[in-house]
C-alpha cells in the first residue's frame, strides 16, 4: 500500500488514512495516462493573504489613488461577508458574488489601465505563489499530466503570474475570467458570463477541456468547500481531494469533505510528495501527448 506523507505532522490531517492510501495506490497502479490535476488558484496555488488575490492585484495597485481604493473597498466590505456566510441560501450568495464581480469590474474600467500594466500591478501586489508550486507545475509538465486551473479570479493575472515564474507550460489549461481590451489595449470590461466562486461550475461546465481531457483519476486542490464542485465537470472514477485550510475554525467542516487538510498556510511540499509517489509508480505519459 502507498505511504502517506506527513502522517506524523500535525498540520496534515487525513479524513481516513486507509481510504486515502487505497486511492493513492490506485493512482499509482493505473498509470499516468489516467491521471489529471484540477486546482483552484486564489489561496490554493497562492498564499493566504487578505490582499493576495487576483482581484487584489488590480484593486490595490498604488497608482490608482484614494478615490478608487475607497470605492473598491466599499464594494468588497459589502459583499465579502455574504460570500463567506455559508448559512445563507446558495442563490443569495451567488447573486451577491455576481454583484461584487460586476461592480468591481466597473471600478477597474474607470481607471482605463492598459494591458501592459498588469505585470507591474503584479509586482506591486502581495499575490504570491505558495512555495513549491513552481516545482509542482514542473513535475506535472515533465510527466505530461494535464493541469486545469479552474478559478473565479482573473485569467490575465494568472497568465502574468505563471509567465513571470517561468512555469506556464503547454499542459496547463486555465478556465477563468478574461478581461476585454479596446484597440488601444485599454481594459474596457470582462467576458460574460462571469465566473465567480459560487457560479464557476455552471458557467464553465461546457468548456471544451472536459471533452478533450478524460482521465479516470483526479487530484483536486482547493481552499473552499465549493471547490469540491469543480470535480462534477470532470469524468472520473476516483478523486483525491486536498484542501489548504487557511483558518482553524474551518477544520472540522473541511475535514468532513476533503480527503486531506493542509493547515497553517503551508507550501506545496506535501502535494509534491504525493506527486512523486504517483509519478514513481506509473508510466511516462508519452503515449498521451496528443491530447494536451
Amino acid at each position: 500500500m502507498a505511504e502517506l506523507p506527513g502522517t506524523e505532522d500535525s498540520t496534515v490531517i487525513y479524513r481516513d488514512k486507509p481510504v486515502v492510501a487505497q486511492k493513492l495506490q490506485k493512482f499509482i497502479d493505473s498509470g499516468l495516462k489516467n491521471f489529471q490535476i484540477v486546482a483552484d488558484f486564489d489561496y490554493t496555488m497562492t498564499t493566504w493573504d487578505p490582499k493576495g488575490t487576483c482581484f487584489s492585484v488590480i484593486r490595490t495597485y498604488p497608482g490608482f489613488g484614494e478615490e478608487f481604493f475607497a470605492k473598491a473597498d466599499a464594494i468588497k466590505k459589502k459583499h465579502l461577508p455574504i460570500h463567506l456566510d455559508f448559512s445563507l441560501p446558495e442563490e443569495v450568495r451567488k447573486e451577491s458574488d455576481y454583484q461584487w464581480f460586476s461592480k468591481t469590474i466597473g471600478c477597474f474600467v474607470e481607471t482605463k489601465f492598459p494591458k501592459s500594466l498588469i505585470p507591474d500591478m503584479l509586482e506591486a501586489s502581495r499575490c504570491r505563489l505558495r512555495s513549491g508550486v513552481v516545482e509542482f507545475l514542473k513535475l506535472a509538465h515533465q510527466h505530461n499530466i494535464p493541469v486545469l486551473i479552474f478559478s473565479g479570479g482573473i485569467k490575465d493575472v494568472i497568465d502574468a503570474m505563471l509567465e513571470r515564474e517561468g512555469c506556464y507550460f503547454n499542459n496547463i489549461s486555465i478556465i477563468s475570467n478574461k478581461l476585454i481590451y479596446d484597440d488601444n489595449d485599454i481594459m474596457v470590461g470582462a467576458v460574460k458570463p462571469y465566473i465567480t466562486a459560487s457560479s464557476k461550475l455552471e458557467v464553465a461546465r461546457e468548456d471544451e477541456y472536459f471533452t478533450r481531457v478524460i482521465r479516470d483519476h483526479v487530484l483536486l486542490l482547493g481552499d473552499m468547500l465549493s471547490d469540491l464542485k469543480m470535480a462534477s465537470c470532470v469524468k472520473y472514477t476516483d478523486m483525491l481531494s486536498l484542501a489548504f485550510c487557511n483558518h482553524d475554525n474551518d477544520k472540522e467542516q473541511y475535514g468532513e469533505h476533503f480527503d486531506v487538510l493542509l493547515m497553517g498556510n503551508p507550501g506545496f511540499d506535501r502535494v509534491n510528495e504525493l506527486l512523486r509517489q504517483i509519478f514513481g509508480g506509473g508510466d511516462t505519459g508519452e503515449a498521451v501527448k496528443s491530447e494536451l
